[in-house]
């Protein structure tokens, strides 16, 4: 157990395996639930819409795929960053708005409520004038 003065993170997240018999490296409870998922995602993926065959081979490729996913995922995702917010972190910046290249035309949109308050305010100053 690590000992350290924030009791949130006193607690080791780590499955080292049977007593006596441990494992050669540190495995996270989260990992387990996640790599789950990820493997089962990878599967239907390969059988559904890739028409993988079902056979030894197939099958160790999935989980090799789904393990190498899952240590990429949680290299990100720990206590201190949920899997909601790393994904959400991932969408916002895949979804940015991204400055025009060189050479596209910019085309701007200005809506029509805009278009509306402005003649408003234009006819609400030019009466003050008057």
């Amino acid at each position: 157990m690590i000992d350290n003065d924030d009791i949130l993170h006193r607690v080791d997240r780590h499955y080292l395996g049977p007593t006596g018999l441990t494992l050669p490296f540190r495995l996270r409870y989260a990992a387990v639930g996640l790599g789950t998922v990820i493997t089962a995602a990878v599967f239907v993926i390969a059988r559904a819409i890739v028409h993988v065959p079902l056979g030894f081979q197939s099958l160790v490729v999935i989980v090799g795929i789904g393990v190498v996913i899952t240590a990429r995922v949680t290299k990100y995702v720990n206590a201190d960053r949920p899997l909601h917010s790393v994904t959400k972190a991932a969408w916002n910046d895949l979804t940015a708005p991204r400055p025009p290249r060189a050479g596209q035309t910019v085309v701007l949109h200005i809506p029509a409520s805009f278009h509306a308050f402005r003649s408003a305010h234009t006819a609400a100053s030019n009466e003050g004038t008057r």
